[in-house]
């Protein structure tokens, strides 16, 4: 789990970048929702954890849709939605009565 919480942070921070240069309200947007995502993540809300896989599973397909037409630097963020994913998906393996760390 401390993998995805490090990996959204990590976004966040590309997502804060990317605003600073382009001016474009969307990128704080999503980056304030990663944010968010892994602080609540951190905190130990598991409905945050299933609200991160949607949000990621969303952004894994578009992320691969445009790997297809041609934009490689979306090979970076879909292979860091793969991971986020991939991590989250093993907390639903433990027992409930187990916390999250």
């Amino acid at each position: 789990m401390k993998l995805a919480v490090y990996l959204l942070f990590l976004q966040a921070f590309f997502l804060f970048y990317f605003y600073v240069n382009e001016r474009a309200l969307i990128y704080l947007l999503f980056g304030v929702l990663n944010f968010v995502l892994a602080w609540a993540i951190l905190k130990g809300e598991k409905r945050a954890v299933k609200i991160t896989l949607v949000y990621k599973g969303l952004d894994l397909f578009f992320s691969i849709l445009m790997l297809m037409s041609g934009i490689l630097s979306a090979g970076v963020s879909g292979l860091i939605d793969f991971l986020i994913i991939h991590d989250l998906v093993g907390l639903f393996g433990k027992n409930v009565n187990e916390p999250l760390t």
